[in-house]
Order: structure tokens, then sequence, then C-alpha cells
């Protein structure tokens, strides 16, 4: 089963990490998904939010690291799969705090970078409020709370998944950085596909992808397409494509 934080999951140590990559994602883009599929090839290391201040704080327990360079190192030596690939997963906030405007390709040996957006922007705020409220992250976690549509907290949301989107292609400007560019729905519609290019981007060739064994489903249900019909019913203002919202 896919475990978020990965606590349970080590590769042997010893093995010299020679290649690894990023993925950088929006939240509800997929995210979860796809890093769980790479895990599971056994062959594109074991990606996920390393760089989360709780997360990296209960590692930091386990390994007893001193400081940010030594978890980095904690990090390459037990999260490196036996063919030397690492990978991770970060939301722009966590990796701003975490590093700064250090330079990764410092950090991480060749370093490469994958992109995880969202083409229908609606769904994803509603999906966003939906996770927020209920605390259900993945579909193996139980819901602890009540789901209400509160169209403020969308509309917050629409402009947060926005703000992260203008953030994450600063980054990318600023460190001349060129992304393997994702989305959600080719995930979704593709995940062995998406997969596939992940690895060849790091040169794995002997990956073989099995969407049949994630333990992550997809989320969206008949209470997600009311909150859709609703809020363009009565809050929208501009006219809306198949993909979502125009503009959002």
């Amino acid at each position: 089963m896919y475990t978020h934080h990965k606590f349970d999951h080590a590769f042997e140590p010893g093995t010299p990490t020679r290649v690894s990559y990023l993925v950088c994602a929006v939240p509800r883009s997929g995210s979860s998904l796809l890093c769980e599929l790479l895990c599971l090839t056994g062959v594109a290391g074991a990606p996920t939010e390393f760089f989360d201040a709780e997360q990296r704080r209960g590692f930091e327990r386990v390994w007893g690291s001193d400081g940010l360079d030594d978890y980095v190192r904690h990090l390459l030596r037990t999260k490196t799969s036996p063919n030397g690939v690492f990978g991770a997963k970060a939301h722009h906030p966590q990796l701003a705090e975490t590093f700064g405007d250090r330079d990764l390709a410092a950090v991480f040996p060749d370093l490469h970078v994958v992109y995880l957006t969202r083409r229908d922007h609606l769904r994803q705020a509603i999906s966003y409020a939906r996770a927020i409220q209920s605390g259900r992250w993945a579909s193996t976690h139980r819901g602890r709370g009540r789901e209400r549509f509160r169209r403020r907290q969308i509309d917050d949301l629409l402009a947060r998944i926005d703000r992260e989107e203008r953030a994450w292609e600063r980054w990318f400007e600023r460190h001349r950085l060129q992304p393997l560019r994702l989305d959600y729905e080719s995930i979704v519609t593709d995940p062995a596909a998406a997969v596939a290019a992940v690895l060849e981007l790091v040169g794995v060739l002997d990956g073989t992808p099995d969407p049949a064994a994630a333990t992550l489903a997809r989320q969206a249900d008949r209470r997600t397409e009311r909150w859709v019909r609703r809020y363009r019913r009565r809050h929208l203002d501009g006219p809306v494509t198949p993909e979502g919202v125009v503009g959002g």
C-alpha cells in the first residue's frame, strides 16, 4: 500500500546516486498517484514530500540528522534505488522554505525536473476544498469532517493554484530549467505513459509501470460534479470551456 511519508520504505544503503529528479507539483494535480507508480517500478527511487516540514522532522527523528545538508545525505543514502536513481516531490512553498534560492543542481546529482499541473482549475479547486474540509487527501485516507460547498473557499483556492503555477514558472526561469510537463488529465487517462515519460527523462530503460498495482484511486465523484454545476450556475461570470473556468 502507498504510504505518503514512506518512513517504512528504504533501499539498501550504499548505492551512489547517479541521477535525480524532482516532481514539482501543484496541489490536487495527480502527483501522489504518479509518485506511487514511480515507486512501484523499483527503479525510480521512492519520491514523496521529503521537504514538507512535518515529514522532514519525522525523518530527522528517525535518522538523527543534524541540519539540512546532513538530512539530504540521509535521503540520498536511503532513498536511492539500486540503479542509482533518487526522486522527490515538492510543492513550491516547501521548496522555497527549505532551500531558498539555492541551486538544487548542486545538491542533487544530475537533476531533472517534472512539472505537474491540472488543466481544469475548477475541479482542482473543488478537490482541494474537499480535501481540506474532510482531511481525506488520498483515497486511502478516512474522512474526518463534513464537506460543505463554500464559494469563497473555492475562489480562494483558484487564486492559490494560479499563484503557485506562476511561482513555479518563475522558479524554472530563474534556474534555467526546462521541465518535463505533465498534467492530471493525462496521468488519469494513461498513467503508464506518464510513468514511462519520467523514466525516459532520467535514462531508465528497464522500468515497467504497472497502474493496476496502485492503491490510490481517483476521488472525484457525484458530489464533485454537483459542486462544479453549482459554482458555474451561480458564481461564474465568464464563459466555460470543457477544461474548466476560462482564465482559471
